[in-house]
């Protein structure tokens, strides 16, 4: 497909008013290549012919100890998106970042206003991200590795890596101390890889290893959760929260399939989740195209939606973070009651499962938590966090030990035997 081919595409989909991943996953292109061909193709007057024409009486009032700015000019067109107005008002995107716009009509034409703000050192942009890729993948011309199956016990190992809250930090006058960052996080998921060879001595090479992330891989964008309004302590920016979370985990997948634990590997992660929510969805695309590149015979998935499910010789495994990345003011809970209940009962419903020919599971995180508990008709479990616990977890409800939780499923059975690591 040539470059002006893919331009004529991109251009077209803005049309369809969709999401970006929605239009990017149709164009067969990565979510970072869709978004940087969107914005110059929208702020190129060559590929956007009907839009409004560059402002004039262009005026910055800037708040210095605020890190804003006001921006307004006037144009004979109204602006109809942010990418016009940031073209119209001339906004260096590389000192502001467009946080509303409105327009007033007047006699010559139209008002147009932007409310800028300073960009950090540390924000990430997509140029940022692709470097980080760049970078952390800089084998381009690896070959894809083949997966050649053995005799195998005709089990999985379902470990969940869950709450990783990558960025997170627990310091000041915390009730509870938990050291947390770049080495200590690789020093956790090289003690899950020890584990995973530990089980594979144990019961022997498995049929299928399931590496399952459960949401909140990612601290937050910002100093914020993703869904905004919730400040958060972290010691990392931006851009090396990415670099982190990329690199570390292209390391521990590696690791995984090299050591030939299973015949088969699959790698699912979430992306709704309340603290990683679109984070998540960046770094856990990156994850996915190396992965299928290097790996075309393991299977991947992103969960976007609240709830997945996947299917497993005899078994259904429904998986959650536990609380979205927009809609919920309480996530689901660590013990069952009727409403929750009910509210999966529904699910299972909708999407005809039934628990009479599948042994059903649902598993959470959200909670940094261990719990197990059966339902008529379903397992109910909670997962722990590598993280731990935050400072706030420790004022409302004490101390919370890090880890990573595990099972092992016997294929066609209602065997399942649950697991955890505890970290030190």
């Amino acid at each position: 497909m040539s470059t002006k081919s893919i331009n004529e595409l991109v251009a077209q989909s803005i049309t369809w008013k969709k999401s970006n991943a929605y239009c990017a996953d149709k164009l067969g292109l990565s979510l970072l290549q869709y978004k940087k061909l969107k914005r110059q193709l929208l702020l190129n007057q060559k590929f956007n012919p009907d839009a409004p024409d560059l402002a004039y009486d262009i005026e910055i009032e800037e708040n210095v100890k605020d890190g804003t700015a006001k921006i307004t000019g006037t144009t004979t067109e109204q602006p109809q998106s942010a990418e016009e107005i940031i073209r119209v008002l001339k906004i260096d995107l590389s000192k502001w970042e467009l946080n509303r716009f409105w327009n007033k009509q007047k006699k010559n034409g139209w008002l147009v206003s932007a409310l800028v703000v300073k960009k950090k050192d540390g924000d990430l942009s997509i140029e940022d991200a692709e470097h980080i890729i760049a970078r952390v993948f800089q084998d381009k011309n690896f070959k894809p590795v083949t997966l050649y199956p053995t005799i195998s016990n005709q089990k999985a190992l379902f470990v969940y890596l869950s709450d990783r809250h990558i960025a997170a930090y627990v310091g000041g006058v915390a009730m509870y101390a938990n050291s947390y960052d770049k080495t200590v996080y690789k020093k956790r998921l090289a003690e899950v890889l020890h584990e995973i060879h530990y089980q594979k001595s144990i019961f022997g090479k498995f049929e299928d290893v399931f590496i399952i992330d459960l949401g909140d891989k990612m601290d937050g964008l910002d100093g914020y959760t993703t869904r905004g309004g919730h400040k958060l302590p972290q010691n990392m920016n931006n851009r090396e929260a990415f670099e982190v979370a990329v690199e570390a985990e292209k390391e521990f997948i590696d690791s995984v399939i090299a050591s030939d634990v299973a015949n088969n590997y699959h790698v699912y992660q979430n992306a709704n989740s309340n603290h990683g929510g679109d984070f998540d969805y960046m770094v856990n695309r990156a994850l996915e195209i190396y992965v299928n590149t290097k790996y075309p015979q393991v299977s991947t998935k992103i969960f976007q939606r609240f709830i997945e499910h996947v299917q497993y010789g005899d078994h259904c495994f429904m998986f959650t973070h536990g609380k979205d990345d927009a809609d919920m003011k309480h996530g689901l809970p660590l013990h069952l009651n009727d409403k929750v209940e009910n509210y999966l009962r529904k699910y299972l419903m909708y999407n005809k499962i039934d628990p009479d020919t599948s042994y059903v599971s649902l598993v959470k995180g959200d909670l940094h938590m261990s719990a197990s508990q059966g339902a008529y008709g379903f397992r109910y479990r909670n997962v722990l966090s590598l993280f731990g616990g935050s400072k706030w977890i420790g004022t409302n409800f004490g101390p919370n030990r890090p880890g990573c939780s595990y099972e092992i499923v016997e294929k066609y059975t209602e065997r399942i035997l649950e697991g955890n690591i505890m970290f030190s």
